[in-house]
């Protein structure tokens, strides 16, 4: 098999597993009860999981920094 095929093959394997995973397997565990109860709790809260949390807060702000920083010193980096 050439090198470029077996690229190929491997994508298309990687690519399956992530759809079986996300369409099949995370949706299959969002129905166990435990997992369910948590996911109406926070829904019911109106709580979102994927937000920062406080203390966060701080690093982001030295991380914002650095990368202004790394910017100034190099314009044309990265864009």
């Amino acid at each position: 098999m050439t090198h470029s095929r077996q690229q190929w093959v491997q994508f298309l394997l990687l690519s399956t597993g992530v759809c079986l995973l996300w369409l099949i397997v995370f949706p299959q565990i969002a129905t166990i009860p435990h997992v369910q109860a948590e996911i109406d709790f926070l829904e019911e809260k109106q709580i979102d999981p994927t937000a920062m949390f406080y203390s966060d807060l701080e690093t982001i702000e030295d991380t914002v920094q650095e990368i202004s920083d790394f910017h100034k010193a190099h314009p044309d980096a990265l864009w």
